[in-house]
């Protein structure tokens, strides 16, 4: 994708960073306190002894220190929690590639307790597809439909909705429930035909890899490779038509020419 240039209030107006934001909240309150001791010691003269000019300047430097303190002491949580969540994420996907599926879990479960994400639920779902802990999928998949506003805050984009439906639908490739998965899949193709399917991002060699869906066979197999295939582009004209039109176990080939 081309990237487009950004005009001068573009820059000026992007959102800023964390940092850039915690150093201007500290500008403003020591500014603010600035001004109260401007206000106090130059404006009003309320204090006439330099006792008690002393006394009032102590009390508001220590005030100053207690909000910076907590201000500081905001931001290091801020940066363990940040850091802590990069690493789960990080070692989450080592175990997975390392076919070490309950261990994945176990990290993205607690990266997403530090910060719900679209992306963490959705390996963290995917991860419980690969153990084989399908009891368990179902609850988790439940809670975007049980909080209306999990869903509404965490699954903004189309490629999200998409990617929970493609789980759905493995989820009953696994098992061999080939009614339940169809109309997943079904829901899914709905989808993408209305929408489009321009930033889909997934990897499934995790899945295509794990025992569970190596264990796949007839037309369960036939559904979850065209539906790949279909995901990720890769599918075959014909076939794709005939997969658009609900055939989803078809295995359609190309014509050949002489």
């Amino acid at each position: 994708m081309k990237k487009v240039k950004k005009d001068f209030w573009e820059k000026l107006f992007v959102y800023p960073s964390f940092n850039i934001r915690f150093l201007f909240t500290l500008f403003l309150v020591l500014l603010f306190f600035c001004a109260i001791v401007y206000v106090v010691f130059l404006k009003l003269h309320l204090f006439n002894t330099i006792s008690d000019q002393i006394a009032a300047f102590n009390l508001i430097t220590q005030g100053a220190i207690l909000v910076l303190a907590i201000f500081a002491v905001y931001y290091t949580l801020r940066q363990l929690v940040e850091t802590r969540f990069n690493s789960l994420e990080e070692l989450g996907m080592s175990e997975i590639k390392n076919k070490h599926y309950s261990r994945a879990f176990d990290k993205w479960k607690e990266a997403f307790y530090i910060r719900p994400e679209a992306a963490t639920f959705c390996n963290l779902c995917e991860s419980l597809l690969l153990i084989g802990a399908y009891d368990t999928f179902d609850e988790y998949m439940m809670l975007p439909k049980r909080r209306g506003l999990f869903k509404k805050e965490i699954f903004k984009e189309v490629s999200d909705q998409i990617i929970l439906l493609y789980l759905g639908s493995i989820r009953h490739l696994l098992v061999k429930n080939q009614g339940e998965a169809e109309k997943y899949v079904s829901k899914l193709v709905t989808l993408i035909k209305k929408d489009g399917l321009s930033s889909f991002q997934w990897d499934f060699l995790d899945l295509q890899t794990s025992l569970k869906y190596q264990d796949l066979s007839g037309e369960c197999k036939n559904i979850a490779e065209n539906l790949i295939s279909y995901l990720s582009n890769t599918i075959q004209p014909n076939r794709k038509k005939d997969f658009e039109a609900k055939n989803f176990a078809s295995q359609i080939s190309e014509p050949t020419t002489d």
